[in-house]
């Protein structure tokens, strides 16, 4: 997993590195996230609100198709109450295609996602899950998201589906389910 992480992480210094020419666009974006964990149609517990954080680059390819790459900080997991939640920190790096149709737009990618941390709370006691119980350290979730821009500013939606199981450790008592969320935000691009 090691050597997944250094690949990952030259992926992204690669991409972003690329030389920039006129119609590239880079940025930063934040917003409002609600995640849960799932088995099917069955959630866990409840929807955990959080926020996310990232900065990005979009690359015109035409005048209505854009390649965009990025580095988001987000929280994914699980919330019954204070007593019973799961948190699980990722970084992610957001890859998709963006179709614009004026201020309108339509993208979708896939978002290779390495935790950086968690925590579990049972019975109102905060713990970091024993090494056999933790949860995978990579996901990658694919995702759909539509926006309008107006001037350097864009709002937009994405909904993301992992693709992997969070954990894979039945005696985690959530094994088997993956990681889904919805993102609502802004970006302001430059």
């Amino acid at each position: 997993m090691k050597a997944f992480r250094l690949y990952a992480l030259a992926i992204l210094l690669i991409g972003l590195s690329i030389s920039t020419y006129a119609g590239d666009k880079f940025g930063i974006r934040a917003g409002y996230q609600a995640s849960n964990l799932y088995n099917g149609s069955t959630s866990l517990y409840g929807v955990k609100h959080a926020f996310y954080v990232g900065v990005f680059k979009d690359v015109k390819m035409l005048p209505f198709l854009h390649f965009g790459m990025g580095l988001d900080y987000f929280q994914n997991g699980s919330y019954e109450d204070a007593s019973n939640n799961i948190s699980l920190h990722y970084l992610s790096v957001p890859l998709n295609l963006k179709l614009k149709l004026g201020p309108f737009f339509v993208l979708a990618g896939a978002a290779p996602s390495i935790k950086i941390s968690e925590s579990w709370t049972d019975s109102g006691t905060k713990f970091k899950p024993s090494s056999d119980l933790k949860s995978n350290s990579f996901d990658l979730p694919v995702f759909a998201g539509i926006g309008f821009k107006v001037a350097i500013v864009s709002f937009e939606a994405r909904y993301y589906y992992g693709t992997i199981d969070v954990n894979n450790n039945t005696l985690s008592g959530f094994d088997g389910y993956n990681n889904q969320y919805l993102q609502l935000g802004m970006a302001v691009s430059i």
